[in-house]
């Protein structure tokens, strides 16, 4: 697991969830347009003194339009689009009695509409539901030469409908990897932090989890820059983001901050584990110097370390930390600071 794989910034700060607003969009056009169909088939229906389908019809219609005025600003809960789906089924295969090959026609409809109205961990399921009543249906009152054929095509439009879904997710998952992380650390940037800690301080207080926080910054590292150059200390920052991850959990969460700062959020660790990771980061960086081609720097940091209380803020945890990170700074650097 991935650190971007736990955490999904909210719409106000992170526009790029591209696959949730295309299904919002997508599935408020399907509520409207598949509701004004079905009520003109009622009306139709009703023309021709068919009264009990007439009004089997118009319900269904109009439970599409309700839903479609009722969310607008988010998608409607999976036990209602598992109904509407079981109704068009229904409605298509009762249909396929009597009205035969035409009826054909409308599942296509209902199997493309099932790529928008379920996530995908229950997308495999639902459509293959689907398929299963309509194969069912078809051999039930279609000569069997048609009924393989068409069975062979849905097959196809189902395949080629989750080659989508997947596309979709994959453009998803890497835009929001490029537009929270750091592109230098692969870290998530400093802007999100606020956001971070609000989220697992959330997720800590409901599963009664530990959490920690560090804060750790690279003494004198203007100098550094001053010395070897920027490029010298880009490359600093890229390893030393490297021996973070090397010293830390693969599911602890990893910010770049401000200069040469980053913090890392330990989830469901002690503060002796905390204590720990950190300790292992600064030995690393103590003892091990910076070589870049025929350049060669030893780099220290300083890091404080504290761990959330029940009650506590994320401002007051943050502001723990970096009192500790200072106290480190203060007493002569290259060490760490544990605030109780």
């Amino acid at each position: 697991m991935t650190e971007f794989s736990s955490f999904m910034p909210t719409a106000a700060i992170m526009p790029t969830n591209v696959w949730q607003r295309f299904r919002l969009v997508a599935m408020r056009t399907i509520y409207f347009g598949v509701g004004a169909i079905l009520l003109m088939l009622a009306v139709l229906a009703a023309m021709d003194k068919a009264w009990w389908q007439a009004l089997v019809l118009l319900l269904v219609g109009g439970a599409f339009v309700v839903t479609w005025w009722r969310y607008q600003q988010h998608l409607a809960p999976q036990w209602i689009n598992f109904v509407f789906v079981c109704a068009l089924g229904a409605l298509v295969s009762f249909s396929m009695k009597s009205a035969g090959m035409m009826a054909v026609y409308w599942m296509y409809p209902v199997l493309a509409m099932v790529f928008f109205m379920f996530d995908k961990t229950i997308f495999i399921l639902v459509i293959m539901l689907v398929y299963a009543l309509f194969a069912a249906a078809m051999y039930q009152f279609l000569p069997f030469d048609y009924a393989w054929r068409i069975g062979l095509s849905m097959l196809v439009l189902i395949a080629v409908g989750a080659t989508f879904l997947v596309m979709m997710l994959n453009m998803q998952r890497n835009l929001i990897k490029a537009t929270t992380s750091d592109p230098l650390t692969g870290f998530y940037k400093r802007e999100y932090l606020d956001e971070l800690l609000q989220h697992h301080l959330q997720q800590a207080e409901q599963r009664q989890h530990s959490l920690c926080l560090m804060l750790i910054d690279l003494d004198a590292f203007k100098a550094v820059n001053d010395k070897f150059g920027y490029m010298f200390g880009d490359a600093v920052l890229q390893d030393t983001a490297r021996r973070i991850r090397a010293c830390c959990r693969p599911d602890d969460i990893f910010i770049r901050g401000n200069g040469a700062e980053f913090i890392v959020i330990f989830l469901n660790a002690s503060l002796r584990e905390a204590a720990q990771y950190s300790g292992c980061v600064l030995d690393n960086l103590r003892h091990e110097p910076f070589a870049i081609k025929s350049m060669m720097a030893r780099v220290t940091a300083s890091a404080g370390v504290t761990q959330w209380r029940p009650g506590e803020s994320w401002e007051q945890l943050l502001e723990k930390a970096d009192d500790a990170m200072d106290t480190a700074k203060s007493q002569g650097r290259d060490r760490l600071r544990i605030a109780q």
